[in-house]
């Protein structure tokens, strides 16, 4: 009878808290928990009478429904969340226009409701609905500053609104706060990198790597700001570091050997296009059998170039612009075959692709710059 007696204690002192907060919030909720907790002082009641010891299962189901329910529900209470807030959520999770219509009711509700913000933010979020996720994501860090997800996810819609300077000092802001956490100096990083301010984010990629030394974006990132900025030598480093961490990325395969390329080292950029030849996706592929077939031009093997080239052009068949404009492959341009143009699969971002435009625009120019000075020098010796 001992643990009935702690047990009568604990209920009660449950019940008197509980109608406590009935009286000074007046928040119906607290009826609900009140009902179950009266259900559970019954039983107890009933076996005190009795003089019954219970069996496991009657203990457990007064602990439960008398005990660990107002428990849950109090804990939920404190970090904002209230029953009937996830009830309308629950209910409408499938249909969005009724989502929206009970998380505007909740939010009415529970000016205050973390969880409710959150959801709408998300809910405008994805439907495009930029300027009311943004207010949305502000009330959430007004009511939970640390929630730096939500930082970066505000910082992102900023980014895409043009509001470049408030991006970048919200970002700036967290990372005095949480210097170690890598996906603010990541996507601080890449909005400064599309702001063309390379030599701060490099800053900010490398300040990154001193807390998160094995993450692959970040040695790739730099990489590709390396290549903007024409600093090839580190940019190759950095693609190199990458390529260590994760060798699944092609990319990084791609992207070194189009640097090779740039120095000229052609049997060094040859192996990391027949890497790239095997990834699933196709702009990796198709521009690793371009330059494959470029090399084996240069290299005077006429029938693979012709083979690499039809098998770049099966791939993306808008690559034959870049084979027309290229005078390197004039000489088997009658051997190559047009294909009807289709959307390639790949998930390469803008940034990358843009990557790999510009080493190869770098290594026309170098290539002509070459040509043209062994033109000057054969000259210069008649």
């Amino acid at each position: 009878m001992v643990q009935i007696i702690i047990f009568s204690i604990i209920i009660i002192a449950l019940f008197v808290y509980t109608f406590i907060k009935l009286v000074k919030e007046n928040n119906t909720n607290y009826l609900y928990i009140l009902v179950v907790e009266f259900i559970g002082i019954i039983i107890d009641f009933i076996l005190i009478l009795i003089k019954k010891e219970p069996n496991f299962v009657l203990i457990l189901l007064m602990y439960i429904i008398s005990i660990i329910l107002p428990i849950i529900y109090f804990i939920l209470e404190s970090k904002n969340i209230n029953i009937d807030e996830l009830i309308n959520i629950a209910t409408a999770k499938k249909d969005k226009e009724k989502l929206k219509e009970n998380l505007l009711k909740n939010v009415e509700k529970y000016p205050n409701s973390y969880l409710s913000h959150k959801l709408l933010a998300k809910y405008y979020e994805e439907n495009d609905e930029k300027e009311k996720a943004e207010d949305e994501y502000l009330k959430v860090i007004s009511i939970k500053p640390r929630d730096y997800e939500v930082y970066c996810r505000l910082a992102k819609i900023f980014h895409e609104n043009k509001k470049n300077n408030d991006a970048i000092k919200l970002l700036q802001d967290l990372l005095n706060q949480r210097p170690e956490y890598c996906k603010a100096s990541i996507l601080l990083g890449n909005i400064l990198y599309e702001n063309e301010q390379f030599k701060d984010a490099i800053l900010v990629y490398n300040e990154a790597i001193r807390y998160s030394p094995a993450e692959y974006d970040l040695y790739y990132c730099l990489g590709m700001t390396y290549t903007r900025l024409n600093d090839f030598q580190n940019a190759k480093e950095y693609y190199e570091k990458a390529a260590k961490i994760n060798s699944l990325r092609d990319i990084s395969n791609l992207n070194l050997g189009q640097i090779y390329m740039i120095f000229r080292e052609y049997d060094e950029a040859e192996k990391y296009f027949y890497e790239g030849i095997d990834s699933e996706d196709e702009k990796i592929q198709s521009n690793s059998y371009l330059y494959l077939s470029k090399i084996n031009l240069l290299k005077n093997n006429i029938e693979k170039a012709v083979i690499y080239a039809n098998m770049a052009i099966e791939i993306e068949p808008e690559i034959i612009k870049r084979i027309e404009n290229d005078e390197t492959f004039a000489i088997i341009l009658g051997k190559i075959s047009r294909k009807t143009p289709k959307k390639v699969k790949t998930k390469l971002n803008e940034k990358e692709i843009e990557t790999i435009e510009h080493l190869g625009k770098t290594y026309n120019v170098v290539e002509k710059l070459t040509d043209n000075m062994k033109i000057e020098n054969i000259e210069k010796e008649r």
